[in-house]
């Protein structure tokens, strides 16, 4: 199984799928090229040669249990300064080295052997499982939004999101806010500050408020605090000139608790505040991204099934929080459907230079998955 594995891995891998352009078509191809003939699936084409792919097995019984995994992955920017070139896919000491091998192709690999299993071995699971790959979950979540909205996902039961979770078992992620914040205001010459609106004091000033009406001291036993990041700025035109124009984009990331709604409306009402506290001053609030955050109880009978299936198979078992956003956003606000991230990798791989996964990892993770369906 170990050399299956690494064979399918690795032409994934050697598939650049760096997000943008994408180019998921091209992994929808090869994934298809692992399975036989006859087999039950649908391709969704996004354009421009993107694509996302569902693929389903029958089972004894209407249930359907979901794998969702997405097939993009982030750019390389500095590939020279890599160990092995990213799309090689090289094996060293058990780990495979490149782009996508953590978040989250390997992931991918081991849904792929998932559902060989059943195929190839002419096995009927006792539920019809869905296998979701999706595009874009490194952008916008195209892939999911569009298997979404034409009803592809709403049958399922309980979904497996195969994320890399060091295979501990996920039963919560952050929710993700991005702003852009567009102020204008009024120049005037550096020496007469009063006769303009200076932008990027009122950009700041418009931050900071709004930072203020988030409880930011909050703690979720398993992720932390929310936070608030200023990470992109841009005003001014010269040191003697009062700013006119100034903009700024700013990462919320949130615990479960913290509504997107009522940021956002606190959000709006600050902005119209402070544009009748300075008649003159425009502040424009645009939403980038915006995915809330999500929860499991731990007591919940998914959980709980999968928490037997680990003590079945010795395996250890630990819950954690995951700190980014996944596909999961764009489906469990819409369905409500029981969810877990857990699948193989290191977490703190994702998007990183050298980006690695233990190969064992990935089998340990099909084994699981093999062993939770065919028992549930």
């Amino acid at each position: 199984m170990k050399k299956r594995t690494e064979n399918i891995l690795r032409k994934l891998v050697n598939v650049n799928t760096t997000n943008p352009p994408g180019n998921e078509m091209d992994v929808v191809k090869t994934i298809l090229s692992f399975f036989p003939k006859g087999i039950d699936y649908e391709i969704i084409d996004h354009g421009n040669n993107r694509g996302s792919l569902l693929l389903e097995i029958k089972g004894k019984d209407e249930e359907k249990i979901g794998f969702m995994g997405h097939i993009d992955t982030v750019p390389v920017s500095d590939e020279s300064s890599w160990i092995y070139p990213p799309f090689d896919g090289v094996v060293e000491d058990g780990y495979m080295y490149g782009r996508g091998t953590s978040d989250m192709k390997g992931g991918v690999t081991a849904m792929i052997l998932t559902a060989l299993y059943f195929i190839e071995n002419n096995i009927t699971p006792p539920h019809t499982l869905k296998f979701v790959f999706t595009a874009d979950e490194e952008s916008g979540g195209m892939g999911v939004q569009a298997l979404r909205d034409k009803g592809d996902l709403k049958d399922i039961s309980k979904v497996f999101i195969p994320e890399p979770t060091d295979e501990e078992i996920g039963t919560c992620e952050k929710g993700a806010l991005w702003l852009n914040i567009l102020v204008a205001g009024k120049s005037s010459h550096g020496s007469k500050p009063e006769l303009g609106i200076n932008a990027i004091e009122k950009l700041y000033e418009y931050i900071y408020r709004l930072r203020d009406t988030m409880d930011l001291d909050k703690s979720h036993p398993l992720l932390g605090k929310s936070s608030f990041a200023i990470t992109l700025i841009k005003g001014g035109v010269k040191t003697n000139i009062t700013p006119e124009n100034a903009e700024a984009s700013v990462d919320i990331r949130t615990i479960p608790g913290l509504d997107h709604n009522i940021i956002l409306e606190d959000a709006n009402i600050i902005g119209k505040s402070m544009e009748e506290e300075n008649p003159g001053l425009s502040i424009d609030i645009q939403v980038e991204n915006n995915r809330p955050p999500l929860t499991m109880d731990e007591e919940d009978r998914f959980i709980k099934e999968i928490v037997s299936a680990y003590e079945k198979l010795s395996y250890p078992v630990k819950f954690k929080g995951i700190n980014f956003y996944t596909d999961a956003s764009q489906l469990i606000p819409f369905h409500n459907i029981p969810f877990v991230l857990l699948g193989p990798g290191e977490e703190n791989m994702c998007h990183q230079k050298n980006e690695r996964i233990k190969l064992e990892s990935i089998i340990r993770m099909t084994k699981f998955y093999i062993s939770y369906i065919k028992n549930s």
